[in-house]
């Protein structure tokens, strides 16, 4: 154990405390009224053939083991 608590006591977290602070920075000055949500009605018209039949399995297993 010794090894461990001096390899992890030896290690330079300015990085990772950088990168940690620059992500905070980001989400504090994120504004989401600007993000431009016009392309999701065609995404999900386009996936829909794929996940309604994927859903409709999970809604009957649901259904079948827990009532819902």
């Amino acid at each position: 154990m010794e090894f461990l608590g001096t390899l992890l006591g030896d290690l330079d977290t300015t990085g990772a405390q950088d990168l940690i602070l620059a992500l905070f920075k980001y989400l504090s000055e994120f504004d989401i009224k600007e993000i431009n949500f016009d392309y999701l009605g065609q995404l999900l018209t386009m996936v829909a053939p794929v996940w309604n039949p994927i859903w409709a399995a999970v809604n009957q297993w649901l259904e079948n083991w827990f009532g819902f």
